[in-house]
């Protein structure tokens, strides 16, 4: 009877022994499998968190483009500056004008203020030995190119900065005041310019001598454009640079038949 019994209960704990590993099991492969399922959707989840972090800060910095316009005479200052480091020759200015050269896209309402994303400018020395080109984009000074001739036969510069005593901001204001000067828009093809543009430098105003004066040009529309035949008009405002007083307007009336534009000056209202 003993020995019956050792065996009964050697029997029911072997059972138990099975029942226990056969639980364990069964249940170690769904635990490792529930915690290997977690880790991947951590990872993945993490990953997912990261591209998405990265896309949307790659997107931001595409989308924030810093941009620096300046007026005429902060151009200058920033082309005269860069200018001195080509040459030991004081630079005086031949000319500065703004341009739509700029991988900005243009709008309408540039240079409403006087201000511009690009310029181009050109300095020279008093004997011609030096010609210095230079490119502001976006409030940085850029040579483009140097040119040296021994013989003084290069074009020479004219102008100090000094010489200069209006800015293209005030010049725009009355051009718009006194002329009802409007901007070109980049959306009318026919305008050629987009928004305001400025020009600086000498410009013959005797036909009858070869003798300069330094003028500041604002260009920009006609507010009588378009013409009856459809074609935008163009009109300039020139300020002598000297004493910043507006001294002559020209205004486009449209095209001759082989093409070229024609002008007329019209009477300013001070």
């Amino acid at each position: 009877m003993r020995k019956k019994k050792y065996v009964v209960i050697s029997s029911i704990t072997l059972i138990v022994i099975v029942v226990v590993l056969f639980f364990s099991m069964k249940n170690a492969p769904f635990d490792s499998s529930s915690n290997q399922s977690e880790e991947q959707a951590a990872t993945v989840t993490s990953e997912a968190i990261n591209e998405t972090e990265e896309q949307a800060a790659a997107t931001t910095n595409e989308e924030i483009i810093e941009t620096k316009s300046v007026t005429a005479m902060e151009a200058l200052r920033l082309g005269y500056a860069e200018a001195k480091k080509q040459t030991e020759e004081e630079p005086l200015l031949i000319s500065i004008t703004s341009t739509d050269d700029t991988s900005i896209p243009q709008e309408r309402t540039d240079g409403a203020d006087g201000t511009r994303d690009a310029w181009n400018l050109e300095f020279g020395s008093k004997k011609g030995n030096v010609l210095i080109y230079i490119k502001i984009d976006n409030g940085v000074a850029i040579t483009t190119d140097v040119k040296k001739h021994d013989k003084n036969l290069l074009e020479k510069g004219h102008y100090a900065l000094s010489d200069i005593q209006i800015d293209s901001s005030d010049a725009v204001k009355q051009a718009v005041e006194i002329l009802g000067m409007k901007p070109g828009d980049p959306a009318i093809a026919d305008d050629w310019i987009k928004g305001y543009h400025f020009t600086i430098g000498g410009y013959k105003t005797d036909p009858n001598s070869s003798k300069t004066r330094l003028q500041l040009r604002v260009m920009g529309i006609s507010p009588n454009s378009p013409n009856r035949d459809n074609e935008s008009l163009r009109m300039s405002v020139f300020f002598d640079a000297r004493t910043g007083e507006a001294v002559n307007a020209t205004e486009m009336t449209g095209y001759d038949k082989d093409g070229n534009t024609m002008w007329k000056n019209i009477e300013l209202k001070h």
